[in-house]
């Protein structure tokens, strides 16, 4: 029988966090916005109106800050891991975290423009559904 011996270090578990963070932020911006752009205009909260905005934009406005902070943080905890990692002297050391810094801050960062680009359409809904 083959004992697989795994050590678990404090820095593996922020290190898979930032990994997938940028994910986890995307996936709740998509299946927000959908919900608010849907139910926000058949339920008539786009005739709300706050500073000219209709409810409906203010919502998805503010969804889509709550879901771009955790994808920025995550892609600058991914940047500084891997600077850091670049920095020690053992090239073989913890290959898999490494792995996990140098590949996830340009994954977060492409989760990022993506929240942005899928927040344009909250233009569409500034004066109503």
């Amino acid at each position: 029988m083959i004992k697989a011996e795994t050590t678990f270090r404090p820095g593996m578990l922020r290190r898979w966090l930032a990994f997938v963070g940028g994910g986890l932020a995307w996936t709740f911006h998509l299946l927000t916005i959908y919900v608010i752009g849907e139910f926000g205009c058949v339920s008539g909260f786009d005739r709300t109106m706050y500073l000219g905005i209709s409810g409906v934009a203010w919502l998805l406005i503010i969804v889509s800050v709550l879901a771009l902070l955790p994808a920025i943080v995550a892609g600058v905890v991914c940047y500084v891991d891997a600077r850091q990692d670049r920095k020690q002297a053992e090239p073989g050391h913890d290959e898999g975290e490494r792995y996990l810094s140098s590949f996830g801050w340009p994954l977060n960062a492409l989760f990022v423009l993506i929240i942005l680009i899928e927040s344009l359409p909250v233009f569409a809904y500034l004066k109503g559904c």
